[in-house]
């Protein structure tokens, strides 16, 4: 769907929907299409198998019903136990899909549980790197505060010996590149974080 057809859907757009059209005008990046790389397979295979992730799945390729479909995937992470590893993609899946929603609140909360349970398990890289997500989701939001202390923790994160120089670099490369404006925010965040539509295939 191009630009102009994402304003008739929303008609009158406003900061959510904007956000929303300005991201699903961006063409997704290597690094956009590589984003599942954090979610181990057979967590991938366990969650296509979860009949709410599955309901959330489909809803894909109808923006309209993007909000739902995230709030199916929490619902599914937060059968599971607490940092149970399972719990990553539904809270992970739940932040991509409110962003593009325009609802930077909720996704920024989804982000933080994400980055929690991948640290909460050891996963010390995708931990880091959702910590970072979470800093550019909370200036999207224009909430600074928060930005500072999700940078403070993949900063921390990046000190880990489980980490290779190169790990370490690309995660400090992100603090610093760290985008200052809202807008900017978006645009760093839809090159980094696949569209829902682009999923579906990926799926």
């Amino acid at each position: 769907m191009g630009k102009e057809g994402m304003m008739m859907r929303y008609g009158k757009t406003g900061t959510g929907a904007l956000a929303l059209i300005a991201m699903a005008a961006m063409p997704a990046s290597a690094g956009a299409q590589d984003h599942e790389m954090f979610e181990l397979p057979a967590i991938q295979v366990e969650a296509f198998q979860n009949p709410l992730h599955v309901a959330a799945m489909a809803l894909y390729e109808t923006p309209a019903r993007w909000v739902e479909a995230g709030e199916l995937h929490e619902a599914a992470a937060k059968e599971l136990t607490k940092n149970d590893a399972g719990q990553f993609f539904g809270f992970h899946r739940a932040a991509l899909l409110y962003v593009y929603a325009g609802e930077t609140g909720r996704s920024r909360r989804a982000m933080e549980k994400a980055a929690s349970v991948a640290e909460a398990t050891g996963d010390v890289l995708t931990a880091a790197n959702s910590w970072v997500d979470a800093a550019f989701i909370a200036v999207a939001e224009g909430f600074a505060g928060k930005r500072r202390a999700f940078e403070a923790k993949a900063r921390s994160l990046a000190g880990s010996a489980l980490l290779s120089a190169d790990e370490r670099a690309a995660i400090l490369a992100r603090i610093d590149g760290a985008p200052a404006s809202a807008a900017a925010a978006r645009i760093a965040l839809a090159q980094r974080l696949a569209s829902p539509t682009t999923l579906v295939a990926a799926d």
